[in-house]
């Protein structure tokens, strides 16, 4: 499921973005196999890009002004020697790595040095794009991740909030407990996990629209900082993920972590973009009260959060970068998009006002 956004990203890019080509090689009857072997000698060696990737090889059969690679996690390298040609068929080349932690860069050294491969590299995560400045030998661009607007917009037609309360992931036993308990006493709807672990989709974008469709019919949404309870994988690194804008797109009241931090500043510092509510909240319905208190207030705040997603943390605005670094013009998709982006600002704005 963590790789939907991955997915839709490239969705976006092709449909809505730009005039591009979406390569899918097809897992070989005994790929699976091959992967696990190419991902363990992957971390030690730097011959294990030589070893089969497990996947049915493609030739590239044209030249192409831009070869973009966004992967999930750094193993995601492993399959490129099934593009044949990848390179050499390629004016330039740029990775965008979506997440990739401290701990794990010294873990996979040669992983690393085959970003050197690249003509950029782009790391969501600004501790890790900063480490591996100093390691690449090429240039590294600290981009957050976007969303796909047009989608999360809860605009033209905004639906009925009838999700009072929306937790996605983990959340704090305490936390958990009193929003039951605020939930049974208010008659309000509280929606959480009720499994845990990695789950497979049966069809990504049918999981993005259930989840977006649940998104646009919340009141109040929690996010914290990423990886909040897996400190053995983060470590002391402190990153903002991708969930905070997913929230704040939708039009969602975001309660959660204001995290200390100028990137997240910088991306996500408007007026109570995020109001503060602590991971261990015992109190959470009395934060949840008040705010339900002062309804001009959360309108106010709903309409802002959309509008400053809408204005500048679509994929048009990711993928503007990309074209930036690339040194390539925009295509004439872009405009058409900005145009559908700046309707629904209008609609948020108005809806502020009503």
């Amino acid at each position: 499921m963590s790789r939907s956004h991955g997915y839709e990203f490239e969705d976006t890019i092709s449909d809505a973005l730009d005039d591009a080509v979406i390569f899918q090689p097809e897992l070989l009857p005994y790929g699976w196999s091959l992967i696990k072997s190419k991902r363990s000698l992957g971390a030690l060696t730097h011959h294990a890009s030589r070893l089969p990737s497990g996947l049915r090889s493609v030739e590239l059969e044209q030249d192409y002004d831009l070869f973009f690679y966004s992967v999930a996690h750094l193993e995601d390298l492993h399959f490129l020697s099934s593009l044949k040609g990848w390179r050499e068929r390629s004016a330039k080349a740029i990775c965008w790595i979506q997440e990739l932690w401290l701990k794990r860069v010294e873990q996979i050294p040669a992983l690393v040095d085959q970003l050197n491969t690249f003509d950029h590299v782009i790391c969501s995560f600004v501790e890790t794009a900063q480490v591996l400045r100093d390691r690449l030998d090429v240039p590294v661009t600290y981009i957050p991740w976007g969303v796909d607007m047009v989608r999360f917009c809860p605009y033209p037609n905004p639906p009925r909030r009838a999700i009072d309360m929306l937790s996605i992931g983990v959340a704090h036993p305490n936390t958990h407990e009193a929003l039951i308990n605020f939930a049974d006493q208010t008659g309000q709807f509280y929606s959480y996990e009720t499994i845990s672990g990695r789950a497979g989709m049966k069809d990504f974008r049918a999981h993005r629209d259930n989840y977006i469709g649940q998104l646009k019919r919340a009141r109040y949404f929690f996010s914290y900082v990423a990886k909040v309870e897996r400190t053995e994988e983060r470590g002391p690194q402190i990153e903002f993920g991708l969930r905070y804008l997913e929230g704040l797109a939708a039009g969602a009241i975001v309660l959660g972590t204001n995290i200390d931090s100028d990137a997240f500043r910088d991306h996500v510092g408007w007026e109570d973009a995020v109001i503060e509510a602590p991971y261990d909240s015992p109190q959470i319905g009395d934060i949840i009260a008040a705010m339900d208190d002062d309804p001009a207030r959360c309108a106010t705040i709903r309409a802002r959060n959309v509008t400053q997603c809408l204005t500048r943390h679509d994929h048009l605005h990711r993928w503007e970068k990309v074209l930036e670094l690339a040194g390539l013009t925009p295509h004439p998709k872009l405009e058409a998009r900005r145009e559908a982006l700046a309707q629904r600002v209008k609609l948020a704005e108005a809806s502020q006002d009503a």
